[in-house]
């Protein structure tokens, strides 16, 4: 037994060193089971009823919940028993003391806070101890005594763990330091050991007065009557949510040194101290009650905050978000609520997702609000959109009932199974705002590259051959009789003289590789300007032919001067053709012309290569005679401007005459009007002409669309989609098509399916991003497109007012742009920029009518100004 209270003091001591800093490890795992942590989830499916959509945060059943602290704010009721130890003269030292006994009590606890308690406590605490030839006060004594005290005290608790961490309802564990005033009433005795156990002295006993008693008898009874100061630490192991075990270890310092009844002195402890080690158990409940009755008079009391403060449409739905704040001493521990949003229309309405709320003594699924602190939620959902919505209003009006032990789902089961009471209609949010129904759908169509050229070019080549080593025209060598020779010099010569004009004549002069590098490249030279020489008598022989004829001297005069000086003719030597012998052994019939081949391209410099030429014709004869002799020439090529119409005969003809034409040439018409009538028909003309062209075909697609002709458009570009599959342009015109229509589902798949093959649409899904209502992916892929109607759109939707009012600044004027603008200065309060571009915009009847309902000028509809504007 005496060891009893040493060794629970020191586990108590090392639970406080180990175990204490892991709470902050342990809390964090508990997290999990917060029961009213989670706000209610948006619907994600746009079209189901309103009971499938994301149901509120669900409240664990008490046998599973963590949640084993109380509120805390609450009173308690502690039954504890002790260990205590008596700590003065009379015992071993300070700390120790080989006489321990067993005491109790009972303590009322208030806790105001969840760091402050107060709490009373009664106490009946026996204290023994002895000494044996302990010094004190100038002798040595061999004494005990024993003494019964009973504590009445006043404490203050301060959560310590709640204070650093914050109060979480999950917490297992907790701490509390302890400090208190107190007064003991006592009575004992004190024995002397060496006179077999002689009562020497009495403490509180009144008829001893006189013999051998210390200190007074003021207190009840006669008692010893001390007053004292307590502190100490405890500990909070909740079992549940009234139930939990507390451990503590208290000391108490007593004013006077009585209580032994031995008298201190010099280095001895001046007054009686004596501490405990107790278990207690302790009862914790809330205080208050309330009724149906109570929370329907209050709910005044009770605040709502809408997220927008006027709903706004994005995409095809609309985005809620409602704080609600329920005050202190409110709702009802067995009460619950039904809270349904409505939005109410001309015509209808639409109850969006129900949430459910609950005191703290109800199971079921919902969200659990403490009678004492009250509490908070937020509601959050989305529901589909209904043009008809755009004037409505969003509505509360909850239920509140006697839910006895659970929540009861349905609405209309709360009105048969339970009291209650219908919360008077609270107003949340006016109607919603529809800005992004704005967007202008000005996709472009891509109009089909015609492919017309205003300047070809023409060239035609003829070939001169030599003999070896030799630069003179002979045009008896075997290979200019050649027939193919002849029949292509003549061409070229035919090319020039009919009339051209002339972008140059270029004359090209090679040498076989068998001879000296040198000596090759003059040879090449000198070939090259024979037959520069053979053009120019050509030119000359023209002139006479023309002057024997009598030809209009205006011709010859031409042609001569052409002779002279306004033909380009490029005249260039090339030396050695080595890439064309190589490409002549290598198609030639040689059995060996791979041997060949790598001797001579392993051969090094040209002079080594020569020199092994040399050697394989040695070997293999036909390369001196089949081979190297085409080598040995120069090429005269012509290149002339073909002849085309002007723009002015095109633009004519393609009306008028589009039969003369060449698909190519009516399609680059198209492109000379601004005229969108002229363009149509010149576009309808070449799809008819050409009903197989995917240019024509589309183009006629794109006229189609600009003049609003969406299902004649369709059909073209479908026709063009079979001619030409997976064809960039075409499919994003049936995009275009699709968005005019508002099919923005097709549109979006089309241009996606244009852009992977490599068309360029981030200006049309851009526009599409709006109304999807991904504004930030608008902003990105409006981004080029400067001051443009739908650029600031984009802007201003996204929350950026200041780069929307310079863009539409720069945009376009017309009654579109200054509505726009005019919603602007609604959304940043600037009510010059309101009213002159309202004043504009009402000049369109449709722009007026909307603006008297328009929920962006929610906030000017009752100013006279605003009123005056659309009367």
């Amino acid at each position: 037994m005496k060891n009893l209270y040493r060794i629970l003091s020191k586990v108590l001591i090392v639970f406080l060193v180990t175990i204490i800093p892991m709470v902050s490890f342990t809390q964090t795992e508990k997290k999990a089971a917060q029961p009213v942590k989670k706000e209610a989830q948006p619907v994600k499916k746009e079209a189901q009823p309103v009971k499938k959509e994301a149901q509120p945060v669900k409240k664990e059943e008490p046998k599973k919940s963590r949640n084993t602290a109380p509120s805390y704010q609450y009173w308690g009721v502690t039954l504890f028993g002790e260990l205590n130890q008596f700590n003065g003269d009379l015992s071993k030292n300070l700390w120790i003391n080989d006489k321990v006994t067993f005491g109790g009590g009972l303590m009322l606890t208030k806790q105001f806070s969840r760091v402050i308690g107060v709490r009373a406590k009664i106490a009946f605490t026996p204290l023994k101890s002895e000494v044996t030839n302990k010094y004190s006060y100038g002798y040595f004594i061999s004494q005990s005594f024993d003494a019964k005290v009973t504590e009445a005290d006043l404490h203050v608790t301060i959560n310590w763990v709640n204070w650093i961490m914050g109060y979480k309802p999950e917490r297992f564990f907790s701490s509390y330091l302890i400090a208190g005033i107190g007064a003991d009433h006592s009575i004992g005795t004190k024995q002397d050991i060496l006179q077999g156990g002689k009562t020497i002295a009495w403490l509180g006993y009144k008829d001893r007065k006189g013999t051998g008693d210390v200190g007074n008898t003021s207190g009840i009874g006669s008692y010893n009557l001390e007053m004292k100061l307590i502190a100490g630490i405890g500990f909070d192991f909740n079992i549940n949510k009234h139930w939990s075990i507390n451990p503590e270890v208290t000391w108490r310092w007593r004013d006077g040194d009585c209580l032994d009844m031995q008298p201190g002195g010099a280095k001895q402890i001046i007054n009686d101290m004596y501490s405990s080690a107790s278990l207690g158990l302790t009862y914790k409940f809330a205080y208050g009650g309330c009724n149906v009755k109570s929370m329907e008079k209050n709910y005044g009391l009770v605040k709502y905050e809408t997220t927008p403060a006027v709903l706004t449409k994005k995409g095809d739905s609309v985005l809620v978000t409602i704080k609600g704040t329920f005050p202190e001493k409110y709702f009802c521990p067995k009460a619950a609520m039904y809270f349904e949003p409505v939005v109410k229309y001309e015509g209808g309405s639409y109850a969006l997702k129900p949430m459910h709320f609950m005191g703290e003594k109800i199971t079921g699924d919902g969200t659990m609000i403490k009678y004492k602190e009250g509490g908070s939620f937020t509601y959050t959902t989305m529901f589909p959109y209904k043009p008809e919505m755009a004037v409505s209003e969003l509505v509360v009006a909850p239920i509140v009932y006697e839910a006895k032990d659970k929540v009861i789902a349905k609405k209309d089961e709360i009105k048969i199974n339970a009291k209650f009471a219908e919360m008077p209609s609270r107003d949340l949010a006016p109607g919603i705002i529809n800005t992004d129904l704005l967007v202008s759908l000005d996709m472009i169509p891509t109009i089909a590259d015609h492919g017309y050229q205003k300047e070809v070019l023409v060239s035609k080549t003829g070939v001169i051959y030599f003999k070896i080593n030799v630069f003179n025209l002979d045009l008896k060598l075997d290979l200019n009789k050649a027939k193919s020779a002849q029949e292509n010099l003549a061409d070229v010569v035919a090319f020039v003289k009919q009339g051209w004009k002339i972008k140059d004549i270029s004359l090209n002069g090679w040498a076989s590789p068998d001879g000296e590098e040198i000596f090759n490249a003059g040879l090449s030279q000198n070939r090259a300007k024979t037959s520069n020489t053979y053009m120019i008598d050509q030119f000359q022989g023209w002139v006479k032919d023309a002057q024997k004829e009598n030809k209009d001297k205006k011709a010859v005069k031409a042609l001569v001067e052409a002779a002279g000086k306004d033909v380009n003719f490029a005249v260039q030597s090339h030396g050695p053709d080595w890439n064309g012998f190589l490409a002549n052994v290598k198609s030639s019939d040689i059995k060996d012309k791979d041997k060949i081949l790598n001797v001579i391209n392993s051969a090094g410099d040209s002079k080594k290569k020569e020199q092994e030429i040399h050697n394989m014709i040695l070997i293999y004869p036909e390369l001196a005679t089949k081979l190297l002799p085409p080598l040995r020439r120069a090429e005269i090529t012509a290149t002339l401007y073909e002849p085309r119409k002007t723009d002015a005969d095109l633009g004519q003809l393609a009306v008028s005459n589009p039969d003369q034409l060449k698909v190519e040439e009516i399609l680059y018409a198209g492109t000379l009007t601004a005229n969108e009538d002229t363009k149509l028909t010149i576009y309808e003309n070449a799809a008819r002409l050409f009903p197989n062209n995917w240019k024509a075909l589309n183009n006629a697609a794109c006229s189609n669309v600009t003049k609003g002709n969406l299902d004649k458009a369709a059909t073209y570009l479908s026709k063009a989609a079979t001619i030409a599959p997976n064809t960039g342009i075409i499919e994003n015109n049936i995009g275009v098509v699709a968005a005019r229509q508002k099919d923005f589902k097709k549109a979006e798949a089309q241009f996606k399916k244009a852009q992977q093959l490599g068309e360029n649409e981030n200006y049309n899904l851009g526009v599409l991003m709006i109304p999807k209502g991904n504004y930030s992916q608008a902003n990105t892929m409006l981004a080029n497109a400067k001051c443009t109607y739908n650029l600031g759109l984009a802007q201003m939707l996204g929350g950026n007012n200041t780069a929307a009012a310079t863009t539409l600044q720069c945009a376009p004027q017309n009654t579109d742009a200054a509505y726009l603008q005019a919603i602007l200065g609604a959304r940043t309060s600037n009510t010059k920029m309101l009213y002159d571009n309202l004043m504009k915009a009402v000049a369109d009847p449709k722009l007026k009518a909307k603006a008297k309902t328009d929920r962006e000028f929610y906030k000017y509809a009752d100013q006279q100004d605003f009123k005056n504007i659309v009367k």
